[in-house]
């Protein structure tokens, strides 16, 4: 039995198929007039190049400046210590020195133009009656994950200046660099080379607060001191601010304080598996 559309007339079936044909070629014909349009558009939008003046703003600039108080995501205030190491009341002494520079603020010795420099260890963080420059807690608390991320960071961008064990003996200096600063005021190591150090600075000393004429082996200087040394170098240690993170700073910091107390530990306080290593070492 044949379909029921072969009896009709040929010219009844192909115009049929002509329509169906002219109306795909309708729809694409539109939906490519429509996508050129939204092209036009979306790629062609009028911008302005860097320092192209505009007609729009009363200044003529078209570039705008930031409103008062404006800061971009995941970015720290000036006054937060996790960005800067500094204590509130240095912050304080800095607002007030710019809205009055002749205020007393117990201005300490004046080494050429760094009486009123922010953040310079300028006063002996010991000495109880001189205010505080650096923060001496960690800004959060410290668990062991932290300590194992500072020693993976510390490795990575410390320990080739500074050593392994801190006692500023790393790959670097063996090739003829800048003596790095040893973290610790005793030799760590039996390999350990004797080094001259700067004239009048004992090992383990402080550099920067030697320009202050304070004498402070490094253990005891204020976390915050490191975080200002790794965010804006010191000597011929150039910045990590932009390689590492805030949080990873400290991080480092906390390792290297633990790298410190693991040579000024008393063996009693180890638990009994490292002090049957030490036993067996013929070490105290």
């Amino acid at each position: 039995m044949t379909p029921p559309s072969s009896t009709l007339p040929r010219s009844v079936v192909r115009p049929h198929r002509l329509s169906r044909r002219s109306l795909l070629l309708v729809v694409a014909s539109a939906l490519v007039g429509l996508s050129s349009g939204c092209r036009q558009k979306m790629a062609d939008q009028p911008y302005y190049r860097p320092y192209e003046p505009s007609d729009f703003f009363s200044d003529g600039r078209s570039a705008r400046p930031l409103e008062r108080g404006v800061i971009h995501r995941a970015q720290y205030l000036e006054t937060d210590p996790i960005a800067t190491g500094l204590t509130w009341e240095e912050w304080q002494r800095a607002y007030a020195l710019a809205a009055n520079p002749t205020v007393d603020l117990k201005t300490p010795t004046p080494i050429e133009n760094r009486e009123v420099a922010i953040g310079a260890p300028r006063f002996d963080p010991r000495d109880k009656d001189k205010p505080k420059i650096y923060v001496e807690e960690f800004p959060f608390p410290m668990t062991e994950a932290d300590l194992r991320r500072g020693q993976e960071r510390y490795t990575i961008y410390c320990a080739v200046c500074h050593g392994p064990l801190g006692n500023g003996q790393g790959k670097i200096w063996e090739r003829g660099y800048l003596t790095p600063t040893s973290f610790h005021t005793e030799k760590v190591s039996p390999q350990e080379i004797d080094v001259p150090n700067p004239p009048d600075i004992p090992l383990g000393y402080s550099r920067g607060y030697a320009l202050w004429g304070i004498k402070i082996p490094l253990r005891e200087a204020p976390i915050g001191y490191y975080f200002e040394v790794i965010t804006k170098g010191y000597g011929g240690m150039p910045s990590y601010a932009a390689q590492i993170p805030p949080a990873d700073r400290w991080r480092i910091i906390a390792y290297i304080r633990v790298l410190q107390v693991s040579q000024r530990v008393p063996a009693d306080w180890l638990p009994p598996t490292m002090r049957s290593q030490l036993d067996a070492g013929g070490q105290k």
